[in-house]
Protein backbone atom coordinates (compact mmCIF):
# COMPACT_ATOMS: atom_id res chain seq x y z
CA UNK A 1 0.00 0.00 0.00
CA UNK A 2 0.55 3.50 -0.50
CA UNK A 3 0.67 7.13 0.84
CA UNK A 4 0.26 9.78 -1.46
CA UNK A 5 1.12 13.76 -0.55
CA UNK A 6 -0.46 16.17 -2.49
CA UNK A 7 1.86 18.90 -3.07
CA UNK A 8 5.09 19.87 -4.49
CA UNK A 9 8.86 19.27 -3.36
CA UNK A 10 8.74 23.29 -3.20
CA UNK A 11 6.63 22.72 -0.52
CA UNK A 12 8.88 21.94 3.22
CA UNK A 13 5.65 20.67 4.88
CA UNK A 14 5.12 18.14 2.11
CA UNK A 15 8.55 16.90 1.60
CA UNK A 16 8.63 16.47 6.01
CA UNK A 17 5.41 14.73 5.33
CA UNK A 18 6.69 12.19 2.93
CA UNK A 19 10.28 11.70 4.25
CA UNK A 20 8.54 11.07 7.68
CA UNK A 21 5.94 8.74 5.78
CA UNK A 22 9.25 6.86 4.34
CA UNK A 23 11.20 6.91 7.85
CA UNK A 24 8.20 4.06 9.30
CA UNK A 25 8.89 2.30 6.38
CA UNK A 26 5.84 2.63 4.54
CA UNK A 27 5.68 3.45 0.76
CA UNK A 28 4.96 7.46 0.04
CA UNK A 29 5.16 9.58 -3.18
CA UNK A 30 4.70 13.01 -4.20
CA UNK A 31 1.69 14.01 -6.10
CA UNK A 32 2.18 17.39 -7.82
CA UNK A 33 -0.83 18.44 -9.48
CA UNK A 34 1.30 20.63 -11.19
CA UNK A 35 2.80 18.22 -13.66
CA UNK A 36 -0.68 16.90 -15.11
CA UNK A 37 -1.07 16.35 -17.81
CA UNK A 38 2.32 17.24 -19.50
CA UNK A 39 4.53 14.83 -16.99
CA UNK A 40 2.14 13.02 -14.99
CA UNK A 41 0.22 10.24 -16.32
CA UNK A 42 -3.28 9.27 -14.88
CA UNK A 43 -6.07 6.39 -16.22
CA UNK A 44 -8.86 6.24 -14.31
CA UNK A 45 -11.75 3.72 -14.55
CA UNK A 46 -15.27 5.45 -12.63
CA UNK A 47 -17.07 2.32 -12.88
CA UNK A 48 -14.67 0.04 -10.94
CA UNK A 49 -12.77 3.03 -8.90
CA UNK A 50 -9.65 1.73 -10.62
CA UNK A 51 -6.54 2.84 -12.62
CA UNK A 52 -3.06 3.94 -12.57
CA UNK A 53 -1.10 7.11 -11.63
CA UNK A 54 2.49 7.38 -13.55
CA UNK A 55 5.05 9.43 -12.31
CA UNK A 56 7.52 11.77 -13.94
CA UNK A 57 10.24 9.54 -12.64
CA UNK A 58 8.67 6.30 -14.56
CA UNK A 59 6.69 4.75 -11.21
CA UNK A 60 3.20 2.92 -12.27
CA UNK A 61 1.20 3.12 -8.88
CA UNK A 62 -2.20 1.71 -9.34
CA UNK A 63 -5.04 3.45 -7.77
CA UNK A 64 -6.34 0.29 -5.27
CA UNK A 65 -2.46 0.37 -3.66
CA UNK A 66 -3.49 4.24 -2.25
CA UNK A 67 -4.46 3.65 1.24
CA UNK A 68 -4.40 7.32 2.05
CA UNK A 69 -4.05 11.10 0.88
CA UNK A 70 -2.66 13.66 2.71
CA UNK A 71 -3.62 17.04 1.33
CA UNK A 72 -0.86 19.47 1.38
CA UNK A 73 -1.92 21.68 -1.20
CA UNK A 74 -3.80 21.90 -4.84
CA UNK A 75 -1.87 23.87 -7.34
CA UNK A 76 -4.93 22.79 -10.27
CA UNK A 77 -3.12 21.35 -13.27
CA UNK A 78 -0.70 22.82 -15.67
CA UNK A 79 -1.99 21.65 -19.38
CA UNK A 80 0.28 23.25 -22.38
CA UNK A 81 -0.34 26.21 -23.91
CA UNK A 82 -1.64 25.83 -27.31
CA UNK A 83 -2.24 28.17 -30.47
CA UNK A 84 -5.87 28.05 -30.66
CA UNK A 85 -7.30 29.68 -27.14
CA UNK A 86 -10.36 27.51 -27.34
CA UNK A 87 -8.41 24.47 -27.73
CA UNK A 88 -6.42 25.36 -24.79
CA UNK A 89 -9.93 26.08 -22.95
CA UNK A 90 -10.94 22.98 -23.83
CA UNK A 91 -7.46 21.15 -22.74
CA UNK A 92 -7.16 23.08 -19.28
CA UNK A 93 -10.61 21.53 -18.74
CA UNK A 94 -10.37 18.37 -19.33
CA UNK A 95 -7.64 17.84 -17.44
CA UNK A 96 -8.75 19.75 -14.68
CA UNK A 97 -12.14 17.62 -15.09
CA UNK A 98 -10.24 14.27 -14.79
CA UNK A 99 -7.33 14.70 -12.11
CA UNK A 100 -10.33 16.50 -9.94
CA UNK A 101 -12.30 13.56 -10.37
CA UNK A 102 -9.48 12.08 -8.78
CA UNK A 103 -9.26 14.41 -5.80
CA UNK A 104 -13.09 13.68 -5.49
CA UNK A 105 -13.85 9.70 -5.98
CA UNK A 106 -10.31 7.94 -4.98
CA UNK A 107 -11.63 5.61 -2.19
CA UNK A 108 -8.49 6.58 0.49
CA UNK A 109 -8.02 7.74 3.91
CA UNK A 110 -8.01 11.88 2.75
CA UNK A 111 -6.64 13.75 4.89
CA UNK A 112 -8.26 15.68 4.28
CA UNK A 113 -10.82 15.45 1.65
CA UNK A 114 -12.67 17.49 -1.03
CA UNK A 115 -15.86 18.60 0.78
CA UNK A 116 -13.04 19.91 3.38
CA UNK A 117 -11.27 22.35 0.81
CA UNK A 118 -14.67 23.51 -0.84
CA UNK A 119 -15.73 24.44 2.73
CA UNK A 120 -12.75 26.42 3.32
CA UNK A 121 -13.07 28.16 -0.54
CA UNK A 122 -16.51 29.41 0.97
CA UNK A 123 -15.66 30.77 4.48
CA UNK A 124 -19.03 31.81 5.08
CA UNK A 125 -20.56 28.26 5.10
CA UNK A 126 -18.08 27.38 7.24
CA UNK A 127 -18.35 30.16 9.96
CA UNK A 128 -21.93 28.98 9.42
CA UNK A 129 -21.88 25.92 9.92
CA UNK A 130 -19.39 26.45 13.28
CA UNK A 131 -21.90 28.96 14.79
CA UNK A 132 -25.07 26.63 14.05
CA UNK A 133 -23.30 24.06 16.32
CA UNK A 134 -23.57 26.81 19.40
CA UNK A 135 -19.93 27.55 19.44
CA UNK A 136 -19.22 31.06 20.17
CA UNK A 137 -17.95 33.12 16.54
CA UNK A 138 -17.18 37.05 16.54
CA UNK A 139 -20.38 38.90 14.98
CA UNK A 140 -19.67 39.19 11.35
CA UNK A 141 -20.49 40.35 7.64
CA UNK A 142 -19.44 39.07 4.64
CA UNK A 143 -19.93 41.43 1.78
CA UNK A 144 -19.22 43.89 -1.09
CA UNK A 145 -22.04 46.96 0.28
CA UNK A 146 -20.33 49.72 1.59
CA UNK A 147 -23.78 51.02 4.03
CA UNK A 148 -23.72 47.70 5.33
CA UNK A 149 -20.22 47.94 6.18
CA UNK A 150 -20.34 51.13 7.53
CA UNK A 151 -23.86 50.16 9.83
CA UNK A 152 -21.71 47.20 10.73
CA UNK A 153 -19.04 49.23 11.76
CA UNK A 154 -21.35 51.97 14.06
CA UNK A 155 -22.45 48.96 15.77
CA UNK A 156 -18.89 47.40 16.65
CA UNK A 157 -16.44 50.28 17.20
CA UNK A 158 -13.84 47.99 17.25
CA UNK A 159 -13.21 45.67 14.20
CA UNK A 160 -10.95 44.02 12.29
CA UNK A 161 -11.23 43.31 8.22
CA UNK A 162 -9.47 40.63 6.06
CA UNK A 163 -10.23 39.11 2.99
CA UNK A 164 -13.31 36.32 2.26
CA UNK A 165 -10.80 33.21 1.27
CA UNK A 166 -7.47 34.23 2.62
CA UNK A 167 -3.73 35.00 1.34
CA UNK A 168 -4.01 38.43 2.97
CA UNK A 169 -3.54 39.33 6.70
CA UNK A 170 -6.17 40.23 9.50
CA UNK A 171 -5.59 44.48 9.95
CA UNK A 172 -7.74 46.82 12.37
CA UNK A 173 -10.30 48.58 10.69
CA UNK A 174 -9.71 52.12 11.27
CA UNK A 175 -12.02 55.29 10.23
CA UNK A 176 -10.06 56.03 6.94
CA UNK A 177 -11.25 52.93 5.81
CA UNK A 178 -14.62 53.70 5.63
CA UNK A 179 -14.35 56.47 3.46
CA UNK A 180 -15.83 56.28 -0.28
CA UNK A 181 -12.26 55.86 -1.56
CA UNK A 182 -11.53 52.98 0.12
CA UNK A 183 -14.93 51.51 0.31
CA UNK A 184 -14.69 52.27 -3.65
CA UNK A 185 -12.36 49.47 -3.84
CA UNK A 186 -15.54 46.26 -2.71
CA UNK A 187 -16.99 46.62 -6.31
CA UNK A 188 -13.71 44.42 -6.97
CA UNK A 189 -14.05 42.26 -4.39
CA UNK A 190 -16.12 41.61 -1.16
CA UNK A 191 -14.36 41.38 2.80
CA UNK A 192 -14.87 40.14 5.51
CA UNK A 193 -15.74 42.25 8.99
CA UNK A 194 -15.91 41.14 12.45
CA UNK A 195 -16.00 42.63 15.70
CA UNK A 196 -12.25 42.47 17.27
CA UNK A 197 -12.19 40.20 19.95
CA UNK A 198 -9.49 41.09 22.45
CA UNK A 199 -7.72 38.62 24.21
CA UNK A 200 -5.04 35.93 22.95
CA UNK A 201 -4.20 33.81 20.30
CA UNK A 202 -4.57 30.32 20.43
CA UNK A 203 -4.33 27.44 17.93
CA UNK A 204 -5.54 24.30 18.40
CA UNK A 205 -4.11 21.07 15.98
CA UNK A 206 -7.08 18.42 15.79
CA UNK A 207 -5.49 15.34 14.35
CA UNK A 208 -8.68 12.65 14.46
CA UNK A 209 -9.71 12.53 18.28
CA UNK A 210 -6.59 13.76 19.41
CA UNK A 211 -5.98 17.54 20.26
CA UNK A 212 -2.78 19.65 20.89
CA UNK A 213 -3.38 23.20 21.80
CA UNK A 214 -1.01 26.28 21.82
CA UNK A 215 -0.93 29.78 22.90
CA UNK A 216 0.55 32.89 20.85
CA UNK A 217 1.23 35.87 22.84
CA UNK A 218 2.20 39.20 20.18
CA UNK A 219 1.27 42.44 20.26
CA UNK A 220 0.24 42.40 16.51
CA UNK A 221 -3.75 42.02 15.74
CA UNK A 222 -2.25 39.04 13.75
CA UNK A 223 0.76 36.60 14.89
CA UNK A 224 1.34 36.43 11.43
CA UNK A 225 2.89 39.38 11.49
CA UNK A 226 5.13 39.32 14.11
CA UNK A 227 8.67 37.34 13.74
CA UNK A 228 8.79 36.37 16.93
CA UNK A 229 6.24 35.39 18.96
CA UNK A 230 5.55 33.81 21.79
CA UNK A 231 4.39 30.23 21.81
CA UNK A 232 3.87 27.96 24.80
CA UNK A 233 1.88 24.44 25.31
CA UNK A 234 -1.67 24.95 26.62
CA UNK A 235 -5.12 23.11 27.94
CA UNK A 236 -8.01 23.88 26.76
CA UNK A 237 -10.86 23.83 29.14
CA UNK A 238 -13.19 20.49 28.67
CA UNK A 239 -15.65 22.18 27.12
CA UNK A 240 -13.58 23.67 24.58
CA UNK A 241 -11.64 20.66 23.26
CA UNK A 242 -15.41 19.22 23.02
CA UNK A 243 -16.65 22.28 20.49
CA UNK A 244 -13.35 21.87 18.45
CA UNK A 245 -13.91 18.30 18.05
CA UNK A 246 -17.59 18.88 17.03
CA UNK A 247 -16.72 21.87 14.61
CA UNK A 248 -14.06 19.83 13.21
CA UNK A 249 -16.43 17.00 12.31
CA UNK A 250 -18.94 19.54 11.15
CA UNK A 251 -16.53 20.56 8.64
CA UNK A 252 -15.60 17.69 7.40
CA UNK A 253 -12.03 18.05 8.54
CA UNK A 254 -9.28 15.15 10.09
CA UNK A 255 -6.56 17.15 10.56
CA UNK A 256 -6.86 20.92 10.84
CA UNK A 257 -5.50 24.14 12.62
CA UNK A 258 -8.06 25.89 14.16
CA UNK A 259 -7.72 29.56 15.37
CA UNK A 260 -8.96 30.74 18.63
CA UNK A 261 -9.19 34.18 20.92
CA UNK A 262 -8.89 33.54 24.35
CA UNK A 263 -10.15 37.07 26.27
CA UNK A 264 -9.16 38.48 29.27
CA UNK A 265 -12.11 36.68 30.91
CA UNK A 266 -11.21 33.20 29.36
CA UNK A 267 -14.15 33.10 27.05
CA UNK A 268 -12.49 31.35 23.99
CA UNK A 269 -13.71 32.49 20.75
CA UNK A 270 -13.89 30.64 17.02
CA UNK A 271 -12.08 32.55 14.04
CA UNK A 272 -11.18 30.05 11.60
CA UNK A 273 -10.01 26.04 10.72
CA UNK A 274 -7.12 25.55 8.45
CA UNK A 275 -7.41 22.13 6.55
CA UNK A 276 -3.94 22.11 5.62
CA UNK A 277 -2.31 24.59 8.21
CA UNK A 278 1.67 24.77 8.61
CA UNK A 279 3.07 22.99 12.01
CA UNK A 280 6.18 22.47 11.33
CA UNK A 281 7.23 26.15 13.23
CA UNK A 282 4.38 25.46 16.05
CA UNK A 283 6.02 22.11 16.72
CA UNK A 284 9.64 23.73 16.67
CA UNK A 285 8.84 25.75 19.22
CA UNK A 286 6.27 24.13 21.50
CA UNK A 287 7.57 20.61 21.69
CA UNK A 288 4.05 19.06 20.38
CA UNK A 289 3.96 15.83 18.56
CA UNK A 290 2.30 17.60 15.68
CA UNK A 291 4.23 15.49 12.96
CA UNK A 292 4.13 12.39 14.65
CA UNK A 293 -0.16 12.94 15.05
CA UNK A 294 -0.67 13.65 11.29
CA UNK A 295 1.78 10.36 9.97
CA UNK A 296 -0.11 8.15 12.46
CA UNK A 297 -3.39 9.49 10.40
CA UNK A 298 -2.30 8.59 7.14
CA UNK A 299 -1.10 4.93 8.53
CA UNK A 300 -4.09 3.80 10.03
CA UNK A 301 -5.54 2.53 7.38
CA UNK A 302 -2.21 1.21 5.90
Amino acid sequence: MAILILGGADDEHAVHVLQQVRSRGHDAELLDSRDFPTRLALSYDPCQLAGTLRFPDGRQLNLEEVSSVYWRSYGGVCAPALPHSGQAALAANDARGLFESLLIDLPARWVNGWNAYQLHQTKPVQLARVAALGVPVPATLLGNDPDAVRAFAARHPRCVFKPIQGGAHTRRLEPRHLSDDHLGHLAFAPITVQEEVPGTDVRVFVAGQRVLACEIKTTHIDFRDDSDPLITPCVLPANVTDWCLRAARALELVWTGIDLRRTPAGRHVFLEANPSPMFLGFESRTGLPLTDTLVDLLLERS
